[in-house]
């Protein structure tokens, strides 16, 4: 059954989001502006925003949306969030994104914790692909994609949500049958008909705002 199931890994605990999250969040990333620079959304100023914020995630919990809270496992601090913020169920894909404290940077975390829930995504979804995309000129999220199987598909011009000044954005996807057979340097690609889907809808679409404008 799809949703936001608490998810266990090695070191993170994967859980849904609470209101009374609201102060560790902005302490621990949404007021940092390294962290929300690549980010369709501003540096929150003040508590109160983050508190509105996550009351609306909260609220939204009851349409089935996946939506985690990520924390260290023995602590249920929040250190960062990782989200499906688009779906596509007539075109057999979704789209994840994420984002994570600067305290908790190379490490590795971000790494464990999509892994985590694309399995999840495809155990509980009936998706066929996943796709997640990058300023090219964050490396490490593009990193974080690579040694989660994730291949390049393209990359795309679109207008930064903030700025609206031109960016150049690496998409990225992973399907179904890659999860479990796919080595890190395997070559991927995804089928014809797949890319024009994704692409088609890139052409028409991609300047519509993220779920909550999160990432």
């Amino acid at each position: 059954m799809r949703g936001t199931a608490r998810l266990l890994t090695e070191r993170l605990q994967l859980r849904r989001f609470r209101e009374d999250d609201a102060e560790a969040a902005f302490r621990n990333w949404m007021s940092d502006p390294d962290v929300t620079r690549f980010l369709s959304w501003e540096t929150h100023p003040d508590p109160e925003v983050s508190r509105r914020t996550i009351a609306e995630w909260v609220s939204e919990y009851a349409s089935g949306t996946m939506d985690w809270c990520i924390t260290l496992r023995g602590s249920d601090e929040p250190i960062g969030s990782i989200t499906v913020v688009r779906e596509h169920p007539e075109k057999g894909y979704c789209e994840i994104g994420y984002c994570l404290s600067q305290r908790y940077w190379d490490r590795g975390y971000m790494t464990e914790a999509l892994r985590a829930v694309v399995n999840y995504v495809f155990d509980t979804t009936s998706y066929e692909w996943i796709q997640a995309r990058h300023d090219t000129e964050n490396e490490a999220s593009g990193r974080c994609l690579e040694k989660s199987n994730f291949r390049e598909t393209g990359i795309l011009e679109l207008p930064d949500p903030k700025t609206g000044r031109m960016r150049e954005y690496r998409f990225m996807a992973i399907r179904r049958g890659d999860v479990m057979l796919r080595p890190r340097s395997g070559r991927f690609s995804l089928t014809r008909s797949m890319l024009l889907t994704a692409w088609m809808y890139l052409v028409c679409s991609a300047s519509a705002p993220l779920l909550q404008s999160r990432y």
